[in-house]
């Protein structure tokens, strides 16, 4: 048994109670989590059996007397129960609506809860979790299931790529879509020749079928819990919404796979899930673990432009993206989600906000469904006016400057709200990453530099930036680079993000005056 009891509210509550009554015999361990909540707990005592709290008299007299015997007993019974029983009660009184803040971590990681459990440990959990499975022959594999696995990993040169290979497979051929077996229905996978038959699944589906695969190939594999979104407790009750992978290497290590979340990722286990607790259900048990931080370097958007200002304010050029990880897989959705013969108007369209006369010369970029090698994006524009030219002034911002791919998809750091100056909850990004601008741009002859931005550099533990404009001659370089170290942050670790971000907005909002 285990139950998550939340003691907070949207809206004003006079009083919440949560009261159970448990077997003196079956303990129950329990903690109360982000505040405090009154409690208290009654042994069994005697009562004397004869006194009954019935319903009223009126209401008896009424009643067959067999109704009236049949209740009485009922009730004589229910006080057996309750009085054999050890009573557990957690009461709070006024409690005030729940302010979170924006971007901030899920409530339940920082608003008080209560979580009870009978289960002792994690590692009974996990055992659990593995039996139910393994009784139920959820990842037996049928003869068909084996001569497709044969036939994915044939080229095969690694163990590592043999994994890869059929986690992608899983992840692209078994479409995300419940079906119910019926009976059995909930933490029993479904059996991997049913959701091969069906090519769909949910996230536990396409885990289970992920370890059929797995072990038609040879590999030890298991499946695994984890919470997308919040933070898992200590106390083992079950909190959990999404099931994924593990398999053990040929060196002993286990490695987690999902193939729920890579479909068009370059990754083995998304990395949009760092700093997430998980349950492996293997045999003997396992404790709840947590998926470390992945480097921002390993989901970088690099980006650089060669250009031209030309003396009527008319820029050409030519940019060039490369992007990894998270990122890499955020610019392949902006394409696989749309239809093809709408790709080419994807990325003018960044360039068409800035000026609805940029003409787009050519644009190349690798297959977006070759997941085999980063995505890489070329092209080549020219903007009209995109200068402010007088008799005595050149004046404009650099193209990557201000970062005309500024959306969600690309830029989703520029869209955290940075009015806070404190946080009282953790807050999160999207995922780590790095971001790094290099732009050469030949410049109009001009006399002299009249106003050139300068930037603070930010270098913490987790979250760097730095930016500088150098002009020699009639060219103008432009470096800079923005690091987020993590996903999931600390609320005093808010300042150091902040101060990061700002200077990014500096940039993007940077000027540039040369007089003529």
């Amino acid at each position: 048994f285990y139950d998550i009891v939340n003691f907070w509210s949207g809206l004003p509550c006079l009083e919440k109670v949560y009261r159970i009554a448990m077997p003196e015999n079956k303990p129950l361990q329990y903690e109360v989590y982000n505040g405090e909540v009154s409690s208290y707990i009654h042994f069994p005592k005697k009562i004397n059996k004869d006194i009954v709290v019935d319903v009223n008299p009126q209401a008896k007299n009424m009643m067959p007397a067999e109704v009236a015997d049949s209740r009485q007993s009922i009730l004589r019974q229910a006080q057996d129960d309750i009085s054999s029983k050890v009573i557990y009660c957690w009461y709070k009184k006024n409690i005030e609506p729940f302010k979170g803040e924006p971007d901030m971590v899920a409530h339940s990681d920082v608003a008080t809860k209560l979580l009870l459990s009978t289960s002792p440990d994690w590692y009974a959990k996990a055992v659990w979790f593995n039996k139910v499975n393994e009784d139920f022959g959820s990842f037996e594999f049928t003869p068909e299931i084996k001569k497709l696995t044969s036939e994915i990993i044939k080229d095969a040169k690694t163990e590592l790529d043999k994994i890869s290979k059929l986690n992608h497979w899983v992840a692209e051929e078994i479409r995300y879509s419940g079906i119910s077996m019926g009976e059995g229905e909930g933490y029993t996978l479904h059996k991997g020749e049913m959701t091969f038959a069906d090519r769909c699944g949910v996230c536990k589906d396409k885990a289970g079928m992920l370890v059929t695969m797995l072990r038609a190939a040879g590999f030890e594999s298991y499946p695994a819990m984890t919470m997308a979104g919040s933070r898992i407790d200590y106390i083992p009750a079950d909190q959990f919404n999404h099931s994924v992978t593990v398999a053990k290497l040929s060196n002993g290590h286990w490695i987690l796979l999902d193939p729920t979340w890579v479909p068009g990722v370059r990754e083995e286990w998304s990395s949009a899930e760092q700093q997430q607790q998980f349950l492996m259900g293997i045999p003997g048990g396992s404790d709840l673990m947590t998926t470390p931080v992945s480097p921002p370097e390993n989901h970088f958007l690099k980006m650089s432009c060669e250009s031209q200002l030309f003396d009527n304010g008319t820029l050409e050029g030519k940019i060039t993206i490369t992007a990894e990880g998270q990122t890499d897989a955020a610019i392949r959705r902006s394409f696989v989600r749309s239809y093809q013969s709408a790709w080419k108007e994807i990325l003018p369209a960044y360039l068409s906000r800035l000026n609805p006369n940029s003409d787009i010369k050519e644009i190349k970029y690798s297959d977006p469904y070759n997941i085999n090698i980063p995505i890489k994006i070329e092209l080549s524009f020219k903007i009209p006016d995109f200068a402010l030219i007088t008799n005595e002034q050149i004046i404009f911002s650099p193209l990557l400057a201000i970062n005309p791919f500024n959306d969600y998809t690309l830029s989703s750091e520029l869209f955290i709200d940075t009015s806070l100056t404190d946080r009282k909850f953790g807050f999160r990004t999207r995922c780590s990453k790095l971001v790094q601008i290099e732009e050469n741009m030949k410049l109009p002859k001009f006399k002299a530099k009249k106003s050139i931005p300068e930037f603070s550099n930010i270098n913490s533990k987790w979250d760097s930036f730095s930016a500088k404009y150098t002009i020699d001659s009639n060219k103008l370089l432009l470096k800079a680079e923005h690091k987020i170290g993590k996903r999931i942050y600390e609320a005093e670790e808010w300042k150091d993000f902040k101060s990061a971000l700002i200077e990014r907005y500096k940039l993007m909002n940077s000027v540039i005056v040369l007089e003529k």
